[in-house]
């Protein structure tokens, strides 16, 4: 039964994708046109547009891990053994109505949300300095989260990013009130479902700039940008529930630190508080990017019934990572980036199987990194206090809709723990991605 229910809300949602297209092409017909990469339309004055769009992201997975190893010596039967993995599959309609209001609404199949729904939102530019958002959209933390993972540098992103609220529903004032200067404010709720009863509440804030726009260096991009959470977060109560767990940057081990609490009250409310401050530093010269961010997390809780303790967290947990890049075919990156973050990077030349263009090639390095030694509470904690993992990366941009990736990662954690039947303290994952995105 379930099946058929995800089933039917997917294809609803295509059908009614369908349908705007449909009817968005009758109705710019007598006066409208094709947008230039032809896949949506525009009104004749350009300022009433419909877009569709869409990515799919392919994942190929080969571990090397003293927890695959230590679990059996069959990888294939192995939780952490070599895996294919559809990692995105999104489709969806974006664009404008009378050129001060955007909308953007995108479903991702693979999605553990029973609405599918990854964005859903309007805009509504009152000025450039000074726009209004409500809806599903990313919340203004963390300069990884807000570079579309059609233009990550890396596969997967770092353990600072498992600290970003993501796409959460709520609403936002944003703009730029001069080029170099970003910021938004937003108040949002945890629960991700459009029907979600959460009442939950986070606020985030966030300031961007570029001091090489401000100053009036070309050709560079000298970025620095502070981020604040803050707010509470509900975990199921009468079970164990996770107050925070980590997994390895490239989606390996699970749980290589977890805060659990149990023995929870049915009547009680398990509310956690959380703070966050992060930071955010990139420099960019023609073809070289160093970029790197570091996160502080405060967790608090206290589930106490009848007077009676019975967990508690004061846990503190830093997060940060450097990153280098380098485009070997020389595109510079001040032309990938706009209003606090970085898009896609275009090729010099696209791929051409003529011969004519060999689209752009890029290389990297990531070192990733957690520290909860001040994490104290009296809940149950597993895994290792403290890690890191160090990843190399090969990518290859055909064109600006579509890309190869090769990354290799290597994770090394202070303690060996255990992760389901296995125990270790090394991770090797290798993984391939090919993807497309319009």
């Amino acid at each position: 039964m379930k099946t058929n229910i995800s089933l039917s809300r997917k294809s609803v949602a295509v059908a009614v994708i369908l349908a705007c297209l449909t009817f968005s092409q009758q109705s710019f017909a007598q006066d409208g046109k094709v947008q230039s990469n032809g896949l949506g339309l525009s009104s004749a004055n350009g300022e009433t547009t419909l877009n569709l769009v869409g990515r799919l992201h392919f994942d190929v997975r080969s571990f090397n891990s003293t927890f695959a190893n230590n679990m059996t010596t069959d990888k294939d039967t192995a939780k952490y053994g070599d895996t294919y993995d559809i990692r995105r599959a999104r489709i969806g309609i974006q664009g404008t109505f009378m050129k001060d209001v955007a909308y953007e609404i995108v479903f991702n199949a693979p999605s553990s949300d029973s609405t599918n729904l990854d964005t859903g939102f309007i805009n509504y530019t009152l000025s450039k300095p000074l726009q209004f958002r409500v809806g599903k959209f990313k919340q203004q933390f963390n300069l990884e989260e807000l570079t579309s993972s059609n233009n990550i540098d890396f596969i997967e992103r770092s353990y600072v990013n498992q600290f970003a609220p993501g796409k959460k529903l709520g609403m936002m004032i944003h703009g730029a009130p001069k080029d170099g200067l970003y910021y938004g404010v937003s108040m949002f709720q945890e629960g991700t479902s459009v029907s979600s009863a959460s009442r939950n509440t986070q606020n985030s804030a966030r300031l961007a700039s570029n001091l090489a726009q401000l100053t009036g260096i070309k050709d560079s991009v000298l970025h620095f940008g502070v981020a604040q959470t803050s707010g509470s977060f509900d975990v199921a109560s009468g079970a164990t529930g996770d107050i925070l767990k980590l997994r390895t940057d490239a989606r390996g081990v699970d749980g290589v630190f977890a805060s659990t609490f149990a023995n929870g009250s049915t009547t009680n409310i398990n509310e956690v508080s959380r703070t966050q401050s992060g930071l955010e530093v990139a420099y960019a010269t023609g073809p070289l990017k160093i970029q790197a961010e570091a996160v502080k997390s405060k967790y608090s809780f206290n589930n106490g019934l009848s007077g009676t303790t019975l967990n508690t967290v004061d846990g503190k947990i830093n997060t940060q990572y450097l990153a280098v890049m380098y485009n070997i075919t020389g595109e510079k990156w001040s032309d990938a980036y706009k209003d606090g973050a970085f898009s896609g990077t275009k090729p010099l030349a696209n791929f051409s199987s003529s011969g004519k263009g060999n689209g752009a090639w890029q290389i990297g390095v990531r070192v990733s990194s957690y520290d909860a030694n001040d994490w104290v509470a009296t809940t149950a904690t597993t895994g290792s206090k403290k890690g890191s993992t160090t990843t190399f990366g090969v990518n290859w941009i055909l064109n600006p809709n579509a890309r190869l990736m090769l990354n290799h990662s290597a994770s090394k954690f202070d303690t060996a723990f255990a992760a389901g039947a296995a125990t270790g303290d090394k991770e090797k994952v290798t993984t391939l991605r090919t993807q497309i995105n319009f």
